[in-house]
């Protein structure tokens, strides 16, 4: 029998892979019943060594909090582990490099929730619809719901997609508490 993957040979394996990349593993509980993912890390990020840093960082644990989620027992990653060529429009090769290693991180974790923050995270997911027609819907994506939002960034300057993001967040909440009532009554 082989050994349980744990989120350190995934992050070995991603270095082996990606020697020459400045890398960024995924950050927070190991245990999280809610992963965040993200698309890939901006220079925020690189400086702080943690996804989603600085101002949408900022806003994102606003959100978290207004709806009542605990950031300390969410895990937060990237689709894309390494800071993006800013020339490279479309990264499908780069989502495709990187694919394997966020199905190990989710399978790992082994999370109830994952939400994925912007068109970015979505398509590194494998969901092949724009985000703007699925946001705030639950799927069912084998062990857990993924429910696709909009990233923190698009709400920065636009106080409704602020709104959409936070009926997002406490929709989780809320899917969570169905869950463990679910789980409960068995």
């Amino acid at each position: 029998m082989t050994a349980p993957r744990t989120l350190k040979h995934i992050h070995d394996d991603l270095k082996k892979k990606f020697p020459d990349k400045n890398l960024l593993p995924g950050h927070g509980h190991a245990q999280a019943h809610i992963v965040l993912v993200s698309g890939a890390p901006g220079p925020d990020e690189e400086k702080s060594k943690k996804p989603l840093a600085g101002k949408h960082g900022q806003l994102l644990n606003q959100l978290l909090k207004a709806a009542g989620i605990d950031k300390r027992k969410v895990y937060i990653t990237n689709t894309i582990k390494h800071r993006l060529d800013s020339a490279i429009a479309t990264p499908t090769k780069e989502i495709r490099a990187h694919a394997a290693f966020l199905k190990e991180e989710l399978r790992t974790i082994n999370p109830r929730v994952v939400i994925t923050l912007g068109d970015l995270a979505l398509s590194g997911m494998g969901f092949r619809q724009p985000l703007h027609n699925v946001h705030g819907k639950t799927f069912a994506f084998g062990a857990y719901e993924l429910v696709p939002t909009f990233h923190p960034t698009a709400a920065l300057g636009d106080p409704h997609i602020k709104e959409l993001i936070q009926a997002d967040f406490i929709k989780v909440k809320d899917l969570l508490k169905i869950n463990k009532e679910k789980a409960a009554a068995l």
